[in-house]
């Protein structure tokens, strides 16, 4: 199995959770209690993570980093990378639902109609075994992937939660729905992406340069971000 290389620890992952919860308008539970600063607090219920990584044969792939996702998609830079063998373990999680999604970089990709990320519900004192099968090659370099998940706008693989996207002329801007309730891209030149329902997604190729102030007309203010297109 790969090492895992977020080298966070239970408490520092409990508290990261919590407060990634708190961000995006969400509640985080009995997280927070998990965190270990009451010592009368019982440890938090956990689970482990693992998988294999293939291609459509089922030959191992030694290639790509798994994220971890907050169950509404947002990404907090918890991850592991694919070993020699095809394998990868994000290690023990508390129990609760999650998004796994694996990232190729410019050598591989999961191919449509194959979901990624892959929605998976951990269990306490348990794995979850996630794989994946990829196709390796040169994804598309003119897609931009930008998750729209519940309460925030994300650059991928891993950017700031309702920050400044930059891409380059040309490109095809790709919003993709990771959370639970309808979104919409509203801004811009393209004016409003209309709704945009759990895993749907609205692209926009950046025919012009500018920086362009969007938001969600369902959860605006929460929801605002800006997209910068350079030459």
């Amino acid at each position: 199995m790969s090492e895992v290389i977020s080298r966070l620890t239970r408490r520092d992952f409990l508290w990261t959770l919590g407060s990634g919860l708190a961000a995006t308008g969400l509640t985080a539970g009995g997280l927070a209690a998990c965190g270990g600063s009451d010592p009368g607090t019982a440890p938090a219920a956990t689970g482990g993570v693992r998988g294999t990584v293939t291609d459509l044969q089922g030959v191992p792939q030694s290639i790509g980093r798994i994220y971890l996702l907050l169950d509404n998609g947002l990404n907090q830079n918890i991850f592991a990378d694919v070993s020699a063998l095809g394998a990868f373990d994000l290690g023990q999680v508390p129990a609760g639902k999650y998004q796994v999604r694996f990232w190729g970089g410019s050598q591989a990709s999961v191919p449509e109609p194959l979901e990624n990320p892959v929605r998976v519900t951990v269990t306490a004192n348990a794995v979850t075994v996630v794989p994946f099968k990829i196709v390796r090659g040169m994804p598309n370099e003119t897609l931009h992937e930008i998750y729209a998940g519940d309460f925030f706008f994300q650059d991928q693989p891993f950017g700031d939660p309702n920050a400044t996207v930059i891409v380059k002329l040309g490109v095809t801007v790709c919003w993709y729905n990771v959370g639970f309730m309808d979104h919409s891209v509203t801004g811009g030149p393209w004016g409003d992406s209309g709704t945009i329902s759990k895993a749907e997604e609205f692209m926009w190729p950046a025919t012009q340069v500018g920086s362009f102030g969007y938001r969600c007309k369902f959860h605006n203010p929460q929801m605002q971000a800006i997209l910068q297109v350079v030459p």
